[in-house]
């Protein structure tokens, strides 16, 4: 009797032992998940092929910019989010073809396509070692994920276990946001063409 029990509790004991593993276990998408490197505005963060330094966000309510000889002027429903960064490849020739707006709610906002013609653009800029780009993401978001966003790049999606930048943008705040109702993207200063 004594042996059949020491047997059962060994069985329990072991079973227990699997299941505490399976529970503390990761799963698979989590253990190939991007290394995050993170950082705020005006800090230079270093992922792996590249370093990216925000500098400046504008939030503006239509843009204007000249493409391909005529003014062309995009209005949104909510808002558009005009991010100034510069970006240096590390050791070799890339480009980084996708970055994130992450509003505090966790909804992502890929940059817009809807600004064809715009010269300053980083997204699918080429980059050179050791010849920073400086220029603008621009995002079309909801009013409501202004504050306390998270600028993340590039998409952790397609390479398991490389390295992805976020970096916040800012803090909540209860202030007014600083809205503008048009800004003309040639009149901006800032940018090398």
């Amino acid at each position: 009797m004594m042996r059949w029990l020491g047997r059962l509790a060994a069985l329990l004991v072991a079973a227990l032992l699997l299941l505490a593993m399976q529970w503390t276990t990761p799963l698979y998408d989590e253990m190939i998940a991007a290394i995050p490197s993170g950082g705020q505005i005006g800090d230079t963060v270093a992922a792996r092929k590249f370093t990216i330094r925000i500098e400046t966000i504008q939030f503006a309510r239509q843009l204007r910019f000249e493409a391909y000889g005529k003014e062309e002027v995009r209005d949104t429903s909510g808002l558009w989010a005009i991010v100034t960064a510069t970006l240096a490849a590390r050791s070799e020739t890339m480009t980084v073809n996708d970055a994130y707006w992450e509003g505090p709610t966790g909804l992502l906002y890929s940059h817009s396509n809807r600004l064809s013609g715009v010269r300053p653009l980083l997204a699918g800029a080429l980059l050179q070692p050791g010849l920073p780009r400086r220029g603008w993401f621009i995002f079309e978001i909801r009013e409501d994920q202004a504050r306390g966003a998270t600028f993340v790049a590039p998409n952790a999606g397609l390479i398991p276990l490389d390295s992805i930048v976020r970096v916040r943008l800012g803090t909540g705040g209860d202030g007014a946001l600083p809205i503008l109702d048009s800004l003309d993207l040639d009149r901006t200063p800032g940018t090398i063409e």
